[in-house]
């Protein structure tokens, strides 16, 4: 697959300062899609055809009933559980061995919930975002000293990191490209785990404990860099008007 260079969003991504730019590219990302599906391509027939035909998984089926526009979501479920409901019926007429049949109904269901138009948008969103950050370190030295001064990235955007290093970097390149986020991903997550132990010991009564280490909002950063963005509680973080996770505050 051939990827184009799309260097402004990387760019404020990284200009951010959060825990992880590519948590902030994916989230972006999702918002789009859940805007589009919801838009006016809800009456344009061929979007409809995919909607029917794929759906979305539950995570971002909740994601898209949080959005305002009921109509456009209510139009959208309706048809999709029509075609559903004829691959279904399918299903259920087929006979013989009980057994083979659960299997075989196990199988399909599992299969229509994990298919998702908004998964696979963000996941092609994320390859081309993961593709312009090499490209950008490779190529432009400012991004590199930004890039090198930067919290890194969270541990679950790792992976889909480095493949794309690997596909879009050769050579001496990006062996030092990968030994350069290795490191920075081993120091941030050391800052990281050092915090939230900080955290914790704010709860010590005794006061036993010398803080080493920024304990505000470091629970939000230490589960971003386990396991990327929590959408749910970042809300509950705007609620009580805490630090949305990801920010990386000064010590």
């Amino acid at each position: 697959m051939k990827y184009e260079i799309d260097t402004i969003p990387v760019w404020d991504a990284l200009k951010a300062g959060t825990e992880c730019p590519l948590c902030l590219l994916e989230r972006r990302s999702r918002q789009a899609a859940v805007r589009y599906f919801l838009g006016p391509s809800v009456m344009v027939p061929e979007v409809r055809v995919k909607v029917n035909e794929t759906g979305f998984c539950p995570e971002n089926l909740r994601l898209l009933a949080r959005d305002p526009n009921k109509l456009g979501l209510a139009l959208i479920s309706h048809t999709r559980l029509k075609a559903l409901r004829g691959k279904f019926a399918a299903k259920i007429k087929a006979k013989g061995d009980v057994k083979k049949q659960i299997a075989a109904l196990v199988d399909f269901l599992r299969n229509e919930e994990t298919r998702c138009l908004i998964e696979d948008k963000v996941t092609l969103d994320l390859e081309r975002y993961g593709f312009t950050l090499a490209h950008l370190w490779h190529q432009d030295a400012d991004f590199k000293a930004a890039w090198s001064a930067s919290p890194g990235t969270c541990l679950h955007h790792a992976p889909g990191l480095l493949e794309m290093a690997a596909k879009t970097l050769g050579g001496a390149p990006l062996a030092a490209f990968v030994a350069e986020y290795l490191q920075l991903l081993d120091t941030n997550l050391g800052r990281v785990e050092q915090d939230v132990l900080a955290f914790t010991q704010t709860f010590d009564s005794t006061h036993s404990h010398v803080l080493v280490g920024n304990p505000q909002g470091a629970l939000d950063r230490c589960l971003q860099k386990l396991a990327g963005t929590f959408p749910e509680y970042e809300d509950e973080a705007k609620a009580r008007k805490g630090p949305l996770m990801g920010t990386v505050s000064s010590s």
